[in-house]
This record gives C-alpha cells, structure tokens and sequence, in this order.
C-alpha cells in the first residue's frame, strides 16, 4: 500500500464535501480523476469507508481548512 496516497486521500475526503460526494458516487472515479495512485486492495478496502462520518467531521473543522 501507498501510505502516502492514502493519507491524502483521507485527508481530501475530510477537507472537501465537493470531492466527498464524487467519492460516495464512485470512488475509483474520483481518485482517478484527481490523480490519487491507490492499488485495488486500497480502493476496495476505501470503498467500506462510511462517507457520513466524513461529512460529520468536515462540520466540526474550522473553515480556514476546508478546500471552498
């Protein structure tokens, strides 16, 4: 695994509700579309992420961190 890209994957899911919502749709979509290097492994076990836990914390950060 890429922990690198993992990492930023996550924290892009967390800081962006734009990308989120294109994630939840189709997540190999959007990784490929941003340019995140993930294997097959990364994307399935992602794919079992909770993307409203996501949505719950990006409320909870400031807004100077969020991507607008």
């Amino acid at each position: 695994m890429s922990q690198n890209e993992v990492e930023r994957f996550m924290g892009r899911i967390i800081t962006d509700a734009e990308f989120r919502a294109c994630a939840e749709r189709s997540l190999e979509r959007a990784c490929y579309s941003e340019g995140y290097a993930l294997s097959a492994v990364e994307l399935s076990l992602l794919c079992n992420l909770d993307f409203q836990l996501f949505q719950q914390v990006y409320e909870t950060i400031d807004d100077s961190i969020k991507r607008s």
